[in-house]
């Protein structure tokens, strides 16, 4: 009875012993970061700089934020790697998230366009990219993650280098200002329409002809002799925003072929004015010319126009002249002021 008792304890204790062995502790496998490339561009782009900024899709998994550490990356088009770099971030993830971020990194540009063959900025080119994603995680500590991705790229053009610009000669009038009721009257007066070609000859500030793009959506060249006025003038059109339609440009008026042109605007003296009348001849018929308060001797005004500016109470006459010039001779008088 006892060896029989004995025996059953002994199975019991092995039953014990291998039902044990086999039961095994789950332990949670540790949550892991991923992450997803989902796009490329170029931004702030200078002859021998510019970002390149990817924007990446970053899951974190994680109660607490997840520190980007660096990126590397390597950029193809067909067989030419023309970017390679490393990128060092100082950029988290806000905890339990999923957020795109955007990492950049500062390149040479010009040096990547030698790197591409046959390639000119503007172009658009297809690309393949191989990245490498570094996190610094709770659970895992620095791990990499790897990015693929492929798609096309547009290679921004450069931007022109304005060079300075240098005085040639002595302006032949010093520079003053048309009252803006007297811009208004003289392209009123001119008739401007949308499909017209306008050219300031001594575009001063550039008031002129970034009004007539302004209020009648006409392209519009200022030339003026003075380098400071075209800087001026530029400064102008940039901050009105009509680079689109306006063209400032240093240059002698009287070497300009102005056959090209619709609408002439002048503030110049008579003698000037007389001067130009060899090019003002080769205008084709129904262009107009207006003269801000000095007339063309020899040359009948279709129109004359008198105003007082509200900016200084001083009257001013507007001149309009339409090709076919009428030449008239010296003695003869003008048509009666409107």
């Amino acid at each position: 009875m006892r060896v029989k008792q004995h025996l059953i304890l002994f199975l019991a204790l092995v039953a014990v012993f291998f039902a044990g062995c086999e039961t095994k502790q789950e332990v949670p496998a540790s949550p892991k970061p991923t992450a997803r490339m989902m796009g490329l561009e170029f931004q702030d782009v200078k002859p021998d700089s510019a970002t390149l900024l990817f924007s990446i899709e970053v899951d974190n998994p994680y109660p607490v934020s997840l520190p980007l550490m660096n990126l590397s990356y390597s950029l193809t088009s067909g067989t030419d790697t023309f970017l390679l770099g490393i990128a060092d971030l100082q950029t988290t993830v806000p905890p339990n998230s999923k957020e795109i971020v955007s990492l950049s990194d500062e390149i040479n540009y010009a040096d990547m366009l030698k790197s591409l063959k046959d390639v000119e900025p503007g172009s658009k080119i297809s690309y393949k990219a191989e990245l490498e994603l570094s996190a610094s995680t709770p659970a895992l500590g620095l791990i990499k993650l790897p990015l693929k991705n492929e798609g096309e790229l547009v290679l921004p053009a450069l931007p022109e280098v304005k060079e300075e610009v240098k005085q040639t000669r002595t302006p032949d009038v010093i520079f003053v200002p048309t009252p803006q009721e007297a811009v208004d009257k003289m392209l009123e007066l001119a008739e401007v329409k949308k499909d017209d070609l306008l050219y300031d000859l001594g575009c001063g500030d550039g008031r002129i002809v970034v009004t007539a793009a302004q209020k009648y959506g006409c392209k519009a060249i200022g030339y003026d002799i003075d380098p400071q006025r075209v800087k001026e003038s530029l400064e102008n059109v940039e901050k009105n925003n009509v680079g689109h339609l306006v063209t400032i440009e240093q240059k002698d008026i009287f070497t300009l072929d102005l056959s090209k042109a619709n609408v002439i605007t002048l503030y110049l003296l008579p003698s000037l004015n007389v001067k130009l009348i060899p090019q003002l001849e080769k205008l084709k018929p129904g262009s107009r010319i207006v003269s801000h308060d000095f007339d063309m001797e020899g040359v009948e005004p279709d129109k004359v126009v008198e105003i007082t500016s509200g900016e200084n109470n001083v009257e001013h006459k507007i001149y309009l002249w339409t090709s076919p010039l009428k030449k008239v001779e010296k003695k003869e008088l003008a048509p009666a002021v409107e």
